[in-house]
C-alpha cells in the first residue's frame, strides 16, 4: 500500500484555526511578540513547541489559540500576535 504525505506551512494572526485533517505530526512556532497559548501550552516568542509526535498515527486536530500580551502595548507598541503551523498530513 502507497501513502501519500506533504508538509505544509501555515502562518495564523487570529484565534481561530481550521480544524486539521490527516495529521501526523505538528509543530507550532511563536513568530510573533505576544505569549501564545496553544490548547493551554504556552508557546513564548521564537520558541517551538511539538504538539504531534510523529508516531505513525493520523488524527484530526482541533487548535485553540489564545494571545497573552507581554505588556508591549503599555510601552507604546501594539503586540504581533503571529504563529507558524509546521504540519504533516495525509494527502
Amino acid at each position: 500500500m502507497f501513502v501519500e504525505s506533504a508538509f505544509i506551512t501555515k502562518e495564523f494572526r487570529e484565534e481561530q484555526i481550521p480544524v486539521l485533517e490527516n495529521v501526523t505530526s505538528l509543530c507550532v512556532v511563536n513568530k510573533g511578540t505576544s505569549i501564545a497559548r496553544v490548547n493551554g501550552v504556552l508557546i513564548y516568542p521564537t520558541q517551538k513547541q511539538i504538539l504531534v509526535v510523529p508516531d505513525g498515527t493520523y488524527s484530526k486536530v482541533q487548535l485553540e489559540v489564545n494571545y497573552i500580551d507581554t505588556n508591549n502595548s503599555k510601552k507604546g507598541y501594539a503586540p504581533k500576535n503571529k504563529i507558524l503551523l509546521i504540519y504533516k498530513k495525509l494527502i
